[in-house]
């Protein structure tokens, strides 16, 4: 029996990658990030991959600063 992967809205992606939305449509709108499944209505679905990919897109664009925390 095969594993089904947990697939999660925009809405919980959002959250989790803390970007905004209009953010997210932009870079798939400039394929800067794949395209992902979307189900029958058009919402698009994420994978714990498709969501990680993303976070790498973002955090080449705003890597983390060392100062961040008030260090150095």
């Amino acid at each position: 029996m095969k594993k089904v992967d947990k697939l999660y809205t925009t809405k919980e992606v959002l959250k989790q990658v803390r970007v905004s939305r209009n953010t997210l449509f932009l870079w798939f709108k400039q394929h800067k990030i794949p395209e992902v499944r979307r189900d029958r209505n058009g919402h698009r679905l994420f994978t714990r991959k498709d969501i990680q990919v993303i976070l790498t897109y973002k955090n080449k664009l705003i890597p983390p600063r060392e100062n961040y925390f008030g260090k150095g």
